[in-house]
């Protein structure tokens, strides 16, 4: 038995087509968070299991003996775990990129669920994803909760000015940003800040003690 024309352009492409949409909208949410994998990835994580999951079903319309459709089909979750795992980092005692395997792991999973015909399910299974993703890392960051990590900045500062300068931004920070350690010396202050903020907190700290007038000199760790 033979797939017809007809079967490809109205039965397989409209599959693959949508599988592509789905696949790019949960990738371009994660590429405009900078996240390891992309639109690219993501769309052909999803397309590739819808293909596989139209392949296992096709098995058993072309081949008398192939009477177990499930089988490839179950090998794409095993597949798609290597894949996955593949974006998580461990540094610095923090574990990183689980957000973007569990979403590679619900792609495959919109994409099994297009092979098998549910389209306007895997649609709204889609756009819930999405939504999830951007509400929930919204209400972390409003939190505070997302991506803390702790920094130690060590400060070598020429005058007494410029430690109630960095002082201050310590204390703007909510104790955000805490004094661990301070020296005075004859001809120099060193200050050890020790912050737990995010990476773009982070940033933006750093930032304001460039902008401090004096000969402020300091390292990150």
């Amino acid at each position: 038995m033979m797939i017809s024309m007809d079967d490809l352009a109205f039965v397989y492409l409209p599959k693959i087509l949508l599988a592509i949409f789905c696949g790019s909208l949960i990738g371009l949410e994660r590429e405009l968070k900078e996240k390891p994998a992309g639109i690219k990835t993501y769309m052909l994580i999803c397309t590739g299991a819808t293909l596989f999951t139209m392949i296992s079903i096709a098995f058993t319309d072309l081949f008398e003996h192939a009477n177990e459709p499930s089988r490839v089909a179950a090998q794409i979750i095993t597949g798609i775990g290597f894949i996955g795992a593949g974006t998580i980092m461990f540094s610095k005692g923090h574990v990183r990129g689980l957000t973007s395997a569990a979403a590679i792991w619900m792609s495959a999973a919109v994409g099994m669920t297009i092979g098998i015909g549910l389209y306007v399910f895997a649609v709204v299974v889609t756009l819930t994803i999405i939504m999830a993703l951007i509400i929930l890392g919204r209400l972390e960051t409003k939190l505070g909760l997302k991506g803390k990590r702790q920094f130690n900045m060590a400060l070598t500062l020429s005058t007494p000015e410029e430690a109630k300068k960095v002082r201050t931004l310590v204390n703007r920070s909510r104790g955000s940003c805490t004094i661990s350690q301070l020296a005075r010396e004859a001809d120099a202050t060193t200050m050890t800040i020790t912050c737990s903020l995010t990476v773009k907190e982070m940033n933006n700290f750093q930032a304001a003690i460039q902008k401090l007038e004096g000969d402020i000199s300091y390292k990150i760790e």
